[in-house]
Formats: structure tokens, sequence, C-alpha cells
């Protein structure tokens, strides 16, 4: 299954044919509903906090700037000791422990530039995935948003002439710029991930009411729609999983992250030929965000379909040539298939490209077992 938590947000581009399938209330229980926190929680800034950012823009060389850039100033001033920890903080809670993941030093920026009465807009930012940790059936992988900044709300498009500021957090160089996206699906994305976190702890009552919540902000968003089939389907209800499933997939049938989660479920249901056609049809999608492949490749990889996982990982490295743990990952498929050969050549590829000691020790190691071989 694949899973997207951290920063990364795909809302459907059609408007949706059918109305969404109704959930099934019945599957979490009555006491949990007030679980779920408010958008205000998630963006408070307490008295001190907001006392201490007045401080700060009103210090001699900030003064005199554009609210934006006094922002933009606070933020970078704030992330010169953060801690990059993969957690999804709040504003308050990312302000005091400086640390958090990409999404809430966002929504921390947000919070800011609601104090300063700043314009923000949001635009995905296809990331490299740095940590991918697969449990079960779950695979989770790793993207980010970057925030624009405007002193006066931007007529029409977000690149229709306003002046802007730009932050991007924690850039890289394998990075692929995606949607822009509203501030209602920006906060969707948050409760996305918290909805993320909860099924990582088997929590599926709560990570229901989390995607609910996130849905009534962004109705369309896909990526809501699909974890919440995952979710129906983790509480033992199939068929209402099912029919997210094929809702989503009538609105984009190119979906990758939808088609692999589909394609499970009719798997465990022993329904191989429609699960057959589903995998054909995603070996023939071009994404636009060469990731997902690599997402797909680390999947097959996991269950140990090594055909499979160098079919999507030769799709990625056409995109991406320089990620070199995808190399690695394709030379353990062709271990996989018996082909050690093909391996060592892949291998000596990974280690050209890393500069990384612990990984370039990791693949020399893997080589060298390859030749004793």
């Amino acid at each position: 299954m694949g899973l997207l938590s951290a920063c990364s947000l795909h809302p459907a581009k059609n408007q949706q044919s059918t109305a969404l399938p109704s959930f099934n209330y019945s599957l979490v229980s009555a006491e949990q509903v007030n679980d779920v926190p408010a958008i205000a929680s998630l963006t408070y800034l307490t008295l001190s906090q907001r006392d201490e950012l007045a401080a700060f823009v009103l210090r001699d060389s900030i003064k005199v700037l554009p609210n934006r850039l006094k922002v933009a100033e606070f933020i970078n001033h704030k992330m010169m000791n953060f801690n990059y920890e993969g957690q999804n903080h709040t504003s308050t809670e990312s302000w005091e422990n400086q640390s958090g993941n990409c999404m809430a030093l966002a929504l921390l920026t947000y919070s800011v530039a609601k104090e300063l009465n700043v314009h923000t807009v949001f635009q995905v930012v296809h990331a490299a995935p740095i940590l991918t940790n697969i449990t079960s059936d779950i695979l989770v992988t790793s993207d980010h948003v970057r925030t624009f900044l405007y002193d006066e709300k931007p007529d029409g498009h977000f690149l229709s002439g306003s002046v802007a500021t730009v932050i991007d957090y924690f850039p890289d160089r394998f990075d692929r710029t995606g949607a822009i996206v509203s501030e209602k699906q920006f906060l969707a994305m948050f409760y996305r991930n918290l909805a993320a976190d909860a099924m990582l702890e088997k929590q599926y009552q709560q990570a229901f009411l989390l995607l609910n919540k996130g849905l009534t902000l962004a109705p369309d968003y896909e990526a809501l729609i699909n974890m919440m089939a995952i979710t129906h389907r983790r509480l033992g209800d199939e068929h209402t999983a099912e029919k997210l499933y094929r809702y989503a997939l009538a609105n984009n049938t190119n979906s990758i992250s939808v088609l692999s989660n589909y394609r499970l479920l009719l798997e465990l249901q022993n329904r191989t030929a429609e699960a057959q056609n589903i995998n054909q049809h995603l070996l023939a999608i071009e994404s636009s965000n060469p990731y997902s492949y690599y997402s797909l490749g680390i999947e097959a990889l996991e269950f140990k379909d090594y055909k499979t996982t160098v079919i999507f990982l030769e799709k990625f490295i056409d995109s991406a040539p320089y990620f070199h743990p995808a190399y690695y990952a394709l030379a353990r498929a062709h271990v996989g298939l018996g082909q050690h050969k093909k391996a060592q050549d892949i291998l000596q590829q990974a280690i050209a490209l890393t500069d990384m000691p612990a990984s370039k020790r990791n693949y020399l190691a893997k080589l060298s077992m390859l030749k004793d071989k």
C-alpha cells in the first residue's frame, strides 16, 4: 500500500462526477469524536510567542521591510537551530521545540504570516524519498511543500505578476515542483499527516476521524479519499473501501497510489485477474512524479516481486538517474532474480553516484559479497 506522509498533495484536477460514497461511521466509537484537534489548535501561537514575534519585527533591520519579508526573516531566524525530526508538530510545538518536519515548519510559517497579515500560497515539492518505512502493507514516503508570501492577496494565478517571497524548507537537488494548493487543501494535508501517524500506530478509528476532518476542508483531495479507503479496509469494511477506490479512479484513472491500493484489496480477496489488470495499467502509466515509480518499486521489492521491482525502478532511473538508493534497490532485485553479474554492475553505478560514506560502505560490502559467490 502506498501511503504518502509528510508533505505531498495531489488534489483532483477534474470536477467529481458523482457524490463521494458515504463513510461507515459505525466503525468508530462516539467517545473518540472529540479527539480530533481543531484548526485553531494546530495554528495557535501563545501570547509569549506573539510577543517574541512583535519584538523581532521591531528590530531596526527588520521594521523597515515589507511584511512578507518580515515573515521570511523570522522563519529563517527560527530555522537556524531547527531540528528536522520528521514530527507533525503544531505551530506552538514547532516554535517551542525548535523541531518538526517540513509540514510543521510550513504550518508555523502560515501562523506567523497570519499574525502579520501576510497572504500565503503553497506548492507541492516532490522530494527524493530520504526515508522509506514499510510496515506490513504500509509504505510511507516523504515529500514537502514550499511557501509563497504576498503582502497583497494575489489576483488569479500565483505567478500573475504579484511580488512574492518564496520559502523552501530543506531543499534538495532531487526535488521536483508540483501542484499549487489552496489554504484549505494545505490544512487538509496536516490532517492527512496526523492520520498517517495514527495508521502507523494501528489507531485506525483515530485515523478515520482525522481523515473525515480533512475531507470537510478538501472533499476532492484524492490522498484523503485513498487513505479513507485504506482505513475502512483495515477496520473490516472492504465493501466501502472498494467504493471509495472506484470513486477516486472514476475521476483520475491514472492515480498510482489509488491503483496500487485497490490492487492490494483485490489480491487479498483472491480476485487475481482483476488485480493483474490493474498491475498492467500501473506498468503502463507515465507519471509526472518519478518518485511514484520508486515507491512502487520499493513496495514490490518488499513483497519479493522482483520482476515488477525491476520495471518500476528502471522507469524511475530513466527520470532521475542520479538517485543512488534506486540503484541499490535495483541491484537487490537482480540478486533476487539470480542475476548476480547484473547486480554487480548496478552496484558499481550506485557507488559512483554516492558521496555518503555510510552508503558507500554498504554498497561496497554488498558488492564484495556478490563477488565472493
